[in-house]
């Protein structure tokens, strides 16, 4: 009888250890899929803006903003094939994307309403890291690169006007999670801009005109959610500050 008793005391220590180790277990939360709703800005003008973001699962497919104007994403094979951009009910630029056998944008054409149509080849470095984008519109013109380093964009270039240079922080990029980041951050024209999708947080851009060596300086100071995106940032271009408030799906 007492060795049946010691056989059950034993049992219940191994089992309320088994509880406290589990209990002692860190709950890590699942980052995956946080992706901002909407963010509001303050200009330096003290003029103010809030964009929406809506999504297909993690798939960004609208910006709307509360000026009127609105951005559709369109998709077909997991590749994004449009971005168009209204204002209001009307047509303003449509741009779409062709890719390559590695699933890799190659032509853009871009149709601006009531102007014209233009069409851009890219292409890449052996490690992808440098993309170069030419002109098929007009051949003539000197070709534009963007250098893309850990996910974020370090460098582009506009051989006749601009070279621009960039640093980042180390915490998570605003659409770090959005479907598809690694082809939107690739796409800089009309309708994409491509330093929304990068991995980490713009804390300087400077961009020297490359005909006067004038340059633009910006800086970027931000506060953080408690699973370290940002919260705030502000935008200083020279003195003139603007806000930008973010408001995600986890809030």
């Amino acid at each position: 009888m007492k060795k049946v008793f010691y056989t059950f005391a034993l049992l219940a220590i191994s089992l309320m250890s088994c509880e406290s180790s589990s209990d002692d277990e860190p709950n890590i939360p699942d980052t995956s899929s946080i992706l901002p709703t909407k963010v509001d800005i303050v200009y330096s003008d003290g003029e103010t803006e809030t964009i929406e973001y809506t999504y297909s699962n993690n798939t960004l497919i609208k910006e709307e903003s509360s000026d009127g104007y609105y951005t559709d994403y369109i998709y077909e094979n997991n590749l994004l094939t449009e971005i168009n951009y209204y204002d209001g009910p009307d047509d303003e630029i449509l741009e779409s994307y062709t890719y390559d056998s590695q699933g890799r944008v190659s032509t853009i054409t871009i149709n601006i309403i009531g102007v014209g149509d233009y069409e851009y080849n890219q292409t890449y470095s052996a490690d992808n890291s440098v993309i170069t984008q030419s002109s098929i519109t007009y051949p003539n013109t000197d070709p534009s690169t963007i250098t893309i380093s850990d996910g974020n964009i370090t460098n582009s270039t506009e051989v006749s006007y601009y070279t621009s240079t960039n640093t980042y922080d180390n915490k998570n990029g605003i659409f770090k999670n959005v479907e598809l980041r690694e082809q939107l951050v690739t796409i800089d024209y009309e309708n994409s801009n491509a330093l929304n999708f990068t991995l980490n947080n713009l804390l300087s851009e400077t961009i020297v005109e490359n005909s006067t060596n004038q340059s633009e300086n910006y800086s970027y100071t931000m506060t953080y959610t408690s699973f370290d995106y940002p919260r705030t940032v502000e935008e200083n271009e020279d003195g003139d500050i603007t806000m930008y408030t973010y408001t995600y799906n986890n809030d």
